[in-house]
């Protein structure tokens, strides 16, 4: 069944007579058209994609089985446009993406009108169609990620003539449009010596240190579509404890991978990583989940965390990103983006998992 019929599957069967689109990532998803002003109203029958007149006369060329609509048209102001749209096209009961509207326009939308009776507030209402990815959908993450083994690739071959942090976050920026890539799909974490026991570092102007791990977590957007990837690679020795915790979360990695199929509950894959990692006596510092959904955002659903009971389903293309950060001294965390097929798991990223030295 075509996405957007699973779509307006879900909204009757909500007992709404229509839904109202705010998120820019669903709009996305539905009709594969970029706009920073976009909306979409999907009825029993129409779908309607809603912009400005920045877009317009794109939206109508491409989108051909939607009813385009021009906001703003004479004059008018755009939220009370769209408020007389909402009363004319959405019915009784219209849905709304309460996660993704302000409060503001919340107001400004419902303050003259009797809309406010007619919009029922939802959260998350497409983001499960949206974890089982089509095979279209999986294609490009897997050209995504294909693509960014290049840029790891290149970019290690030249690492030593990096003297910061943000040298190396630049080429790797570099090395994305150099690929065909739109930019990156977040900010890219390179983090040097002690920093890369912060998950979450933000690059800085910071010197690149020698007989240091050296952690590198990036990814492109091809097509609308993220890739998400980290290695931890060294520059000259490496110190005997950093070693040791590299092999631990790279068998940590392999194991959680293994554990990957139809039906599985995704928290087995979280315990099957701690696990590894506390057998060694490190599980105090694992601080994070095992891994997230990876699709048009970088984060979606499922998280791959422990507390997650959901059953694993085929399709679903996620991270599993074990990590282990000692504070004041260094962190490895080693990444890939996997599908669940029905009986096995399938690694996108192809770069190798062993250490890497410079």
């Amino acid at each position: 069944m075509p996405k957007i019929e699973v779509i307006r599957k879900k909204i009757l069967e909500s007992g709404l007579n229509s839904f109202f689109f705010t998120k820019r990532s669903d709009i996305f998803y539905m009709t594969y058209f970029n706009s920073s002003n976009a909306y979409v109203i999907l009825t029993d029958k129409e779908n309607i994609f809603i912009t400005d007149g920045r877009y317009y006369e794109s939206a109508k060329e491409k989108l051909k089985d939607w009813k385009v609509i021009l906001l703003g048209k004479d004059n008018k102001n755009i939220l009370e446009d769209l408020t007389e749209i909402l009363l004319e096209k959405g019915g009784k009961s219209i849905g709304f993406q309460e996660d993704s509207v302000t409060l503001s326009f919340y107001k400004k939308l419902t303050e003259k009108t009797d809309l406010k009776e007619r919009l029922i507030g939802f959260t998350n209402f497409i983001d499960e169609i949206r974890m089982i990815k089509t095979e279209d959908e999986i294609q490009i993450i897997k050209e995504a990620v294909k693509k960014t083994d290049i840029v790891f690739k290149k970019l290690t071959s030249e690492i030593n003539k990096f003297k910061t942090e943000l040298d190396v976050r630049r080429r790797i920026i570099d090395l994305i449009f150099e690929m065909g890539g739109t930019g990156e799909s977040f900010p890219a974490i390179v983090a040097s010596g002690k920093h890369s026991a912060v998950p979450h570092y933000e690059t800085d102007n910071f010197p690149i240190e020698k007989n240091s791990p050296l952690l590198i977590d990036m990814g492109m957007k091809l097509k609308g579509y993220c890739s998400d990837f980290t290695r931890t690679i060294f520059l000259g020795d490496v110190d005997h404890e950093i070693r040791k915790i590299y092999e631990i979360v790279k068998e940590a990695h392999i194991e959680a991978v293994n554990t990957v199929k139809e039906g599985v509950k995704i928290s087995e894959i979280d315990r099957t990583a701690r696990k590894i990692i506390e057998k060694y006596g490190y599980g105090d510092y694992f601080i994070h989940s095992t891994g997230h959904g990876v699709g048009i955002d970088i984060h979606e659903i499922p998280r791959i965390s422990k507390n997650n009971d959901d059953v694993l389903k085929e399709n679903t293309v996620f991270t599993i990103e074990p990590g282990i950060y000692i504070p004041g001294k260094g962190g490895v965390r080693l990444e890939n983006i996997v599908v669940c097929r029905k009986n096995q798991p399938e690694v996108l990223t192809e770069t190798s998992l062993d250490l890497l030295t410079f």
